[in-house]
């Protein structure tokens, strides 16, 4: 554990011993927030790669300013996210769709099962879906013309698939937020425990929301388009090459959108290509 021990005195050892302690879980706890509210404190490999990287961009902020002279944290290993490993095969496309379709066949809220579709079809980010507004989505253009996103204001092309469920999520909402349990006025919020009830048992009970970014970019790829192209559609900072897509719904990338997320859906769908 690092404790209460000051930045100057840690050395590379304090630090694989703190790391070694988060695998093992002993640090997990369970802290009161608010008179009614708790905070679950995990461990394992993501919780352990997380909270190392950030003791380690701490210490390089503390280097920059002079408060210790080297990085203990250089040469120590961060353990893998094992979580973020899984590679999304057409198989277990498949079996998330099945797993969609068993919950929608069960009567389980259709938002959240919506959301999991969007972000499969559209590579969009997780909050990017979940806070998207009405005034956001673009039909007519064929994109999403996003405010505020990690890298700033975005525009999405979509392909036909992400705008089809779009379009059935009007009878839930119609302005303020898309995905919304009370007429658009406020986020849904419950989606992260509805994806783990939805996927838990099944064979891609590992994959978490942002995989479904990554496997998006994987499709793009075996289907030939460039790394600019991709960037372009999955809204990667402007400060890159694809920054002369980012401006406009250029039609090349709204085709390629298309394509991408029609091919995905024929995955989740279990179907032949």
């Amino acid at each position: 554990m690092v404790g209460k021990r000051l930045v100057k005195d840690l050395t590379s050892p304090d630090i694989v011993a703190f790391q070694r302690d988060v695998l093992a879980g002993k640090t997990a706890s369970v802290i009161k927030t608010k008179p009614h509210g708790k905070a679950v404190v995990r461990g394992g490999p993501g919780t352990a790669a997380r909270t190392v990287g950030l003791l380690g961009a701490i210490l390089t902020y503390a280097r920059s300013k002079g408060l210790i002279d080297s990085n203990p944290m250089h040469g120590v290993q961060k353990p893998a996210d094992r979580r973020r490993d899984v590679k999304i095969t057409p198989a277990l496309y498949a079996a998330l769709g099945k797993a969609l379709a068993d919950a929608e066949a069960a009567g389980v809220n259709p938002i959240p099962i919506r959301i999991a579709r969007v972000l499969a079809l559209s590579g969009c980010r997780r909050g990017e879906i979940e806070k998207l507004r009405w005034s956001e989505a673009d039909f007519e253009n064929r994109c999403l013309v996003l405010a505020e996103t990690k890298t700033g204001g975005s525009v999405r092309p979509l392909g036909s698939a992400v705008l089809d469920l779009l379009d059935e999520q009007r009878a839930f909402s119609r302005r303020g937020y898309v995905f919304s349990l009370d007429g658009g006025k406020a986020p849904y919020r419950g989606f992260p425990k509805a994806w783990q009830r939805m996927i838990g048992g099944t064979e891609v009970e590992h994959l978490i929301p942002h995989g479904l970014r990554h496997g998006f970019a994987s499709v793009a790829a075996e289907l030939g388009y460039s790394d600019p192209v991709i960037g372009a559609i999955l809204g990667h900072s402007s400060g890159t090459v694809t920054s002369r897509y980012t401006h406009l719904p250029d039609a090349t990338l709204v085709h390629a959108a298309d394509q991408i997320s029609s091919t995905l859906l024929i995955r989740l769908r279990g179907s032949p290509p």
